[in-house]
């Protein structure tokens, strides 16, 4: 109630201030202008009579004059009649006050709080940063780890969760402070001495300084820590220790497991230092690839059938609609007399080319080739029939997709055999734009364009029926 109370005198006395004007007496002011008028006409009169006095000369007389003419006019232009007039109008008044009463109030009433309590900006502050530290921001949930390490400095998590925190976004100068007072909370810990040291060296631009090394050899004397040998390793290589480096990150890529996450950049630096120091890379990477060995400065050997084999089969496995691949993978395992795989590689291109006829004629073809006779005889060569039609409205959306693959990846091998076909192309570009794939149809388009680029009929024709979808997008 006193709330209220107090509320009600405020709005009271505004808008009373708000009706101040109709609570005056009636009155009447002149206007400035008129005043200034009579003055400079007393001006006037007074430059006369100087003149008549011998004070000024007539030169000086008439400059006076033009002077106090110029603002004469001035003045006169705010004329508005001379005066202004006042009234005192109770009614008035108190339509102000009732008017800004009801809207204050009844504004507080429909919208306002007061039974909420106090909330400090501090507070405030604090729940903003939350809810937007919640929704991912970085910089919102640094700041906030700020605040909450102002207020609790001895919390290992929170300088702890600062710290990675900076070094997400790469601010690895204020991730070093940060470390170092989690790694002072933490009683030392392997881990956290380990990523202490590792955000000294990345904000020593990836340089290691003595410092650094040396809380990485005091970690490796307690923990076999990867992070530890990696960057000793690297230390020896920026000391001049280069075979020791090698020979320290071959032990750790050979004990380390093939898709652990550091191991692309292990590989990386074992390759550039092998290059570097002019050594064959398979020595210290058994397992190097052909391009690994050739980025090192070797020459890889020649590919054989079981390599290839495993090649094809992983690149299948991530992409199925390559019906070429399939068709090398069953050469490859006819040649070994792996019949049976062969048909099984060929019959599993066939459902993924269910709906694309020139394909499926295409690992006929290869079957009939490769002496697999069974596969020529397998239905769907002509295409898709009435039946498969009214099967594909009853598909789920995967599997109508699928089709829809299909269906283009036999239109790009049918223009991989006959590019010469506008009609073709301007089929494709549409297609992959359809199906939400720009970089596709953009792709297709170029391919079009280079491959008819001195025949100016049909260039003009691509631009007008197939760049236009490429427009709209």
């Amino acid at each position: 109630m006193l709330f209220w109370i107090i509320a009600a005198v405020i709005t009271l006395v505004a808008g009373l201030w708000l009706a101040r004007p109709y609570l005056l007496r009636g009155s009447v002011e002149m206007n400035d202008s008129e005043s200034a008028i009579s003055v400079y006409r007393d001006q006037m009169d007074e430059i006369e009579r100087d003149l008549a006095s011998g004070l000024i000369s007539t030169p000086e007389r008439d400059e006076a004059i033009r002077e106090i003419e110029r603002r004469t006019l001035q003045a006169a232009r705010h004329l508005d009649g001379g005066f202004v007039m006042s009234q005192r109008s109770l009614p008035l008044v108190f339509a102000v006050v009732a008017v800004s009463g009801a809207v204050a109030l009844g504004g507080y009433w429909l919208t306002g709080t007061p039974q909420a309590s106090d909330q400090p900006l501090g507070a405030r502050k604090a729940e903003v940063l939350e809810r937007r530290a919640a929704s991912g921001d970085l910089n919102s949930r640094i700041a906030l780890m700020i605040e909450r390490t102002k207020d609790n400095p001895e919390s290992f998590d929170d300088w702890w969760t600062l710290a990675v925190s900076y070094a997400s976004i790469g601010n690895h100068t204020s991730a070093v402070e940060a470390y170092a007072k989690a790694a002072e909370l933490g009683g030392d810990r392997p881990d956290v001495m380990s990523a202490y040291a590792e955000a000294m060296v990345l904000a020593n631009g990836n340089k290691v300084p003595g410092a650094a090394r040396l809380i990485f050899e005091q970690v490796l004397n307690r923990t076999p820590d990867v992070r530890a040998r990696y960057y000793i390793a690297l230390a020896k290589a920026q000391a001049q220790e280069f075979e020791a480096a090698l020979s320290d990150w071959s032990v750790l890529a050979q004990e380390s497991s093939p898709s652990a996450p550091w191991m692309p950049l292990l590989r990386r630096d074992i390759v550039n230092m092998a290059r570097f120091l002019e050594v064959d890379v398979t020595e210290y990477l058994p397992n190097a690839t052909a391009e690994e060995i050739t980025k090192s400065g070797g020459t890889p050997p020649p590919q054989t059938d079981e390599t290839r084999i495993v090649e094809l089969r992983a690149s299948l496995a991530e992409e199925p609609h390559d019906y070429q691949g399939s068709i090398e993978l069953a050469e490859l395992l006819t040649g070994k007399g792996e019949n049976e795989a062969a048909v099984a590689v060929l019959q599993q291109a066939r459902k993924n080319y269910s709906v694309a006829p020139f394909v499926l004629g295409k690992l006929d073809e290869a079957a009939r080739n490769l002496g697999l006779d069974m596969m020529a005889s397998s239905p769907g060569v002509a295409g898709p029939t009435a039946e498969d039609i009214a099967a594909a409205a009853d598909m789920s959306e995967e599997d109508q997709g699928e089709m829809i693959d299909g269906m283009v990846a036999g239109l790009v091998a049918k223009l991989e055999d006959n590019p010469n076909n506008p009609d073709g192309w301007i089929m494709l570009v549409r297609s992959y734009a359809v199906m939400g794939r720009p970089d596709k149809a953009r792709e297709a388009f170029t391919q079009a364009t280079e491959h008819f680029s001195e025949q100016d009929a049909i260039l003009a024709r691509l631009k007008a029926e197939a760049g236009m979808m490429l427009e709209s997008e």
